[in-house]
């Protein structure tokens, strides 16, 4: 539970509390203690913390043998196995007529596998089909299979049981395997069996069509979709078909005399799979983000309407993030819907950031989603309103499912090809979660793992590497043999209440923490983890000052490197008014996020002595910004030194300096003099002069008129001393006022009058 430190609170107080209050205030008291004993003098900003108390954060770790709610809770779950299968990836499966055997259909060499629905750990072969890779299975009446294939479009019949597949390494198309039909199509991707007919259905891509095959070989077109792909078959309870396709994401009921109508059609690129489960129709459905030359096309175009949308956030758990993105693939949003038989349909999942690969029915009636990243499979409840991580394989691709008896589900993946046999433990407890790598940044000393929840054990380790190495979350011995990161630790210290807990993190300084919960009984629950540190303190530094913009109004200085002006021009332009303010600003690098603090001091050039440039009253600054009044200085070149210190969020021990100072800045306030004036009719001659700062504008006026300018006698205003010379127009006879008005690069203005006689 969240707690607060005072300070100065110290272990009588502890004592006091824990004699007066419930186990749960003991168990808050503990762990503040615990937070300020961190720090001298109980400092609490230095000290960060690591949250996780919704599915989101807990998504981001490993569930093993444990689900992860939606409502943030982590309980015991299916524990699961690998069996041994050499295959790059696993793609369809089947199961006997008896459920005894599961079958695979795999890939990039197109072989198939049996495997015990109970019991073996490892997969036979028993056969290997011409073709790269196995779509799809289905299983005949006769306890046969078929097989089909991409690319190429090919149907095969497998007799599990032949000499010549069952167990030979060296098994090939020969012996039990037989070329049941060549559809000519590029792909075949589903298959779905009626044995009274003793006809396979089988749907195809590139052209999307659905054929019936009989188990002789002969073939003919049932329908034609106009689609791309039909990439989801069914046989529905009445005898007709449910497809779904792809491109355009449309789930349609076929009849066998193939007379079809569309079902729903989806704001989406494919209708992925279809089940049928006591408590409705469920499919699944993709859509993946389009490449970028298609969506401008589109753009150019008419907007065509829109299917059912896929709604992110609606049941379902939130976006899984800090995941490996998978090369090259595309971006991808993912649902499933339930249909009734009166046309209602509902979103019951969703999936913002990935694709669903396949669905299976649950013995308790739950459909089972499985998903092609992160290698999550998910459960949405009988009722449908409830979903929950229940499998969580260390392949990303979860690929298909084949239900095995007894709540067991069989998963094939892919990334590296494997069947994972996910069921309830055998007894009670045995779950495990373990977090994702929680990274502090800079090398820190952990604090205080809290927790949460009910019977529960938390092991940790530390490292300085962001991939741990070695044993890993699986390693059933509770001993890692990593060379980068520490051994798994019990907690230190470890207080337990009715409602959580809490112990000191027994694993040494490093930026990386990982922990793991065992859930040791059926009762077991997560509901929050909190995990405290203090991260190595860095240094904040100053990487630059500058005079702030002057925004149309002078400035009493300004840096010697751009004080010098440019050529004089012949055009006069608006006119800034001097101030004595000097907007100084300056900008900081600041590593950890720390609340910084600012203190300013300032000498001439020569000097040797800083002088602090705010009053005591304030003593320092929170902004990076100062505004500098220099009317009190003496003019002249002056150096403005920034300290900055984090000592608002560190204690005094840890808290860090870095000083900057700036380059030369030029103070100004005085007036620039116009001197030794004398006229000598048409030509006015004269020196114009300034102690601190280069003239810039020279500038004149007859009788009260608009100011000229006019250059200085070398054609450069960029002096301290500018000598120059105006002749004047024609001016009628007598005598006439003339104002000479020359300034400075700080804006300072000086002026002059005489009065000249024309002839």
């Amino acid at each position: 539970p969240p707690c607060r430190v005072t300070p100065g609170r110290r272990v009588g107080t502890l004592r006091r509390a824990v004699s007066r209050a419930s186990a749960v205030t003991a168990l808050t008291a503990v762990c503040c203690a615990a937070a300020s004993w961190l720090l001298p003098g109980g400092a609490r900003a230095a000290t960060k913390m690591f949250r996780q108390d919704t599915g989101k954060d807990f998504q981001e770790g490993e569930a093993i043998g444990s689900s992860i709610l939606p409502a943030g809770e982590v309980v015991p779950g299916l524990t699961t196995t690998r069996a041994t299968l050499e295959a790059a990836f696993v793609w369809c499966g089947a199961v006997s007529r008896d459920g005894a055997t599961a079958y695979f259909g795999t890939g990039d060499e197109g072989k198939v596998f049996a495997l015990p629905t109970a019991g073996a750990t490892a997969a036979r072969r028993i056969a290997t089909l011409d073709a790269p890779w196995v779509t799809a299975l289905v299983v005949r009446a006769d306890g046969s299979l078929v097989g089909a294939t991409t690319p190429g479009g090919r149907l095969f019949t497998i007799d599990p049981n032949a000499t010549g597949g069952d167990g030979n390494p060296n098994a090939t198309a020969g012996g039990g395997v037989h070329t049941l039909a060549n559809l000519g199509t590029g792909h075949v991707w589903t298959l779905a069996r009626d044995d009274k007919a003793g006809v396979t259905y089988v749907g195809t891509g590139a052209p999307g069509k659905i054929f019936a095959v009989d188990d002789r070989g002969k073939s003919r077109q049932v329908w034609d979709s106009r689609d791309k792909h039909v990439v989801s078959l069914m046989r529905d309870t009445d005898g007709t078909l449910l497809a779904g396709t792809s491109e355009e994401a449309i789930l349609y009921r076929v009849r066998p005399d193939g007379r079809a109508e569309a079902i729903q059609d989806f704001d989406a690129e494919e209708v992925r799979a279809i089940v049928r489960a006591p408590s409705g129709l469920y499919v699944a459905v993709n859509d993946f983000e389009k490449p970028s030359v298609f969506a401008q096309a589109a753009a150019a175009g008419s907007t065509p309407a829109k299917g059912t949308k896929i709604v992110l956030g609606t049941g379902g758990p939130p976006a899984s993030a800090g995941a490996l993105p998978r090369p090259g693939a595309r971006k991808a949003k993912a649902a499933v819907y339930r249909l009734e038989t009166d046309g209602r349909i509902e979103q019951v999942f969703a999936l913002p950031d990935g694709y669903l690969t396949a669905l299976a029915v649950a013995d308790d009636g739950a459909v089972l989603a499985a998903a092609g990243t992160q290698g999550h499979v998910f459960r949405i409840g009988p009722d449908s309103t409830t979903s929950s991580l229940v499998i969580d394989v260390s392949e990303r691709q979860a690929l298909t499912l084949v239900r095995a008896g007894g709540g067991a589900v069989l998963v094939g993946t892919g990334d590296v090809g494997g069947v994972y046999r996910a069921q309830p433990p055998v007894g009670h407890g045995g779950g495990r979660y373990l977090s994702k790598v929680l990274d502090a940044e800079w090398p820190a000393r952990w604090g205080t793992l809290r927790w949460m929840g009910a019977q529960l054990t938390f092991e940790t380790r530390s490292g300085n590497t962001a991939k741990p190495d070695g044993a890993g979350a699986g390693d059933a011995s509770g001993t890692s043999r990593t060379t980068n990161w520490s051994d798994w630790k019990p907690l230190d210290k470890v207080l337990t209440t009715a409602t959580g807990g809490a112990g000191h993190v027994a694993s040494p300084g490093a930026r990386y923490l990982q922990y793991r919960a065992i859930l040791s009984a059926a009762g077991s629950r997560i509901r929050g983890v909190t995990t405290s540190y203090v991260p190595q303190n860095q240094r904040a530094r100053i990487t630059d000052l500058v005079v702030g913009d002057r925004s149309g109004v002078g400035s009493a200085a300004s840096s010697l490197s751009t004080a010098m002006p440019a050529a004089t021009t012949t055009t006069a332009t608006a006119r800034p008014t001097h101030s004595p303010i000097l907007k100084l600003r300056w900008k900081t690098e600041n590593p950890d996020g720390d609340d910084l603090i600012y203190r300013l001091s300032f000498k001439l050039v020569n000097e040797t002595v800083w002088r602090p440039l705010i009053s005591s009253s304030v003593d320092s600054l929170t902004k990076p910004e100062y505004d500098w009044n220099t009317e009190g200085l003496p003019d002249g070149a002056y150096l403005v030194r920034v300290t900055v210190s984090d000592e608002r969020s560190q204690p005094r021990d840890r808290a860090l300096v870095s000083a900057f100072e700036s380059a030369p800045l030029l103070v100004d306030n005085g007036r620039p003099e116009v001197l030794e004036l004398a006229a000598a009719f048409p030509v006015v001659n004269g020196r114009a002069r300034d102690d601190a700062s280069p003239i810039t504008q020279i500038e004149f006026a007859i009788d009260g008129g608009e100011f000229q300018l006019i250059s200085p006698s070398d054609g450069v205003a960029d002096d301290l001393f500018e000598p120059f010379s105006i002749r004047l127009p024609a001016l009628a006879r007598g005598p006439h006022a003339l104002a000479v008005r020359v300034t400075d690069s700080a804006d300072n203005v000086g002026a002059a009058q005489l009065t000249v006689r024309a002839p």
